[in-house]
C-alpha cells in the first residue's frame, strides 16, 4: 500500500461510516461532487479534509460499543481463572 492510498481509504470509510456522499460532504462542509472527484482520483484530497475525516472516524469508533471477546459471552471461558 502508497501512502497516497490512505487518504482514500479514509474517504471510503468515511462515506460508510456516515451513510453516503451527501451525508459525508454534510459533516466536512464539502461538495459531494468535489467528493467524488476525489474518491475518483481526480482531486487531490487536502490535508485538512483527510484530518477531518480521521476525526470522523476516530469519533465513529469511540461511539461503537466494543466487539465481544471469547470471555464476554456464554460460549467463553467457565470457571475461575488461575
Amino acid at each position: 500500500m502508497k501512502n497516497s492510498d490512505v487518504p482514500m481509504m479514509t474517504l471510503r470509510r468515511a462515506v460508510q461510516i456516515c451513510n453516503g456522499l451527501d451525508a459525508l460532504g454534510d459533516a466536512l462542509s464539502v461538495s459531494t461532487d468535489c467528493l467524488e472527484r476525489m474518491l475518483a482520483g481526480e482531486e487531490t484530497i487536502p490535508q485538512p479534509l483527510f484530518t477531518q475525516a480521521v476525526g470522523l472516524l476516530l469519533e465513529a469508533s469511540s461511539t461503537r460499543p466494543p466487539k465481544g471477546t471469547p470471555d464476554s459471552h456464554k460460549g467463553g471461558r467457565k470457571g475461575p481463572r488461575h
